[in-house]
């Protein structure tokens, strides 16, 4: 692969988005969106954004507008639904161009029953899964991944490892009677872990702990009722999040082992190192490496005793030990950023 700017110009690239980005963020768009973000401040970016009929309209438009002559490369994030003919035949007349691709491939759900089961469309789109992503990868110059699990599932043990970034770590300092734990995302299924982590709460509590739980999540997306009194769902993202760390002591991914979720890496997880508080996570494969290598946290079995456990001893940590997992946590943010991922990216496209 070769640039086509000359020495005094940028890089022309496009991102392709497989989700639309204007309509919050969450789990998948947080990382697309931080990606367009840092990709803008390194070359001049192109963005076609949407679920499938509007992609669809906006790469045919990018096709015909001539915009693909001299661009030096396309970026495509995927989603966890199926890339539709457009999306191919239009990577395909890029590469018949001579512009290099890579395509990132963000998850793979629909192949795990833990996830994806239940209607007849959900089953057909399990069958249809691989086919239509090796249509995919086969128009890619380079094909990227979170995780080695997730490159085995594709069947694609060659992909680049490209695991989420980071935002900026904030330094924002923990009241003395912090007692919150913090949870980012959806408790939708069996697997994110609901059951244990009320079983712990309660447990915790019947010894005298005040621990509470602060929920962050989309409509839709929360502990369904009724809720116990001890339990905040909230609405929000970035500041929003960071003005509620002061009574945070820890942040909590309580799942539980799965096919998935061992090989999954939660874009939460990275957001979490950035809030500068420590982490209280099971031991999914990818989750716990994530929390050893920082040296941010607590790793613990996916039982109620084992979280209740790790519960027990956040609270009873004295505070130069808290301060000491927070400033792991704010430091492995700064070092697996979102700008290094993008700079990997260009690397990679005009290499």
């Amino acid at each position: 692969m070769r640039s086509t700017a000359s020495p005094t110009e940028r890089s022309r690239l496009l991102l392709v988005s497989m989700y639309p980005l204007d309509r919050g963020r969450w789990g998948a768009t947080a990382r697309i969106a931080s990606m367009r973000d840092e990709l803008a401040k390194l070359a001049e970016l192109d963005l076609v954004a949407g679920y499938r009929g509007s992609r669809s309209g906006g790469l045919v438009r990018y096709a015909f507008s001539g915009r693909l002559r001299g661009l030096d490369g396309i970026y495509v994030e995927s989603s966890s639904f199926l890339p539709s003919p457009l999306d191919i035949a239009f990577l395909g007349l890029a590469r018949a161009l001579g512009v290099p691709v890579l395509t990132y491939l963000r998850d793979a759900q629909p192949l795990f029953a833990e996830y994806y089961r239940g209607s007849p469309k959900r089953w057909l789109s399990r069958l249809l899964f691989r086919p239509a992503f090796r249509f995919l990868m086969a128009f890619s110059n380079v094909v990227a991944v979170p995780s080695h699990g997730l490159a085995e599932a594709f069947g694609r043990p060659d992909a680049l490892l490209l695991p989420p970034g980071a935002p900026p770590p904030v330094d924002v300092p923990r009241s003395p009677d912090a007692r919150q734990l913090l949870f980012v995302g959806a408790m939708r299924y069996p697997v994110h872990g609901l059951d244990i982590l009320v079983g712990a709460i309660e447990r915790v509590r019947g010894d005298g702990i005040p621990v509470e739980l602060t929920c962050v999540s989309r409509p839709g997306e929360e502990p369904p009722e009724p809720q116990p009194a001890w339990m905040h769902v909230r609405r929000g993202s970035g500041d929003e999040i960071h003005a509620l760390l002061p009574e945070v002591i820890a942040s909590v991914t309580p799942r539980r082992r799965s096919p998935y979720n061992d090989l999954g890496v939660p874009v939460k997880v990275m957001e979490y190192l950035s809030y500068g508080r420590p982490l209280l996570v099971t031991d999914c494969t990818e989750t716990a490496r994530i929390v050893h290598d920082a040296g941010a946290g607590l790793v613990v079995d996916d039982s109620t005793d084992a979280l209740a456990d790790g519960i027990r001893q956040i609270f009873s940590a004295p505070p130069a030990e808290l301060d000491a997992w927070s400033e792991a946590a704010r430091e492995a943010a700064t070092r697996e950023s979102w700008r290094s991922r993008a700079q990997r990216v260009v690397e990679l496209l005009l290499a």
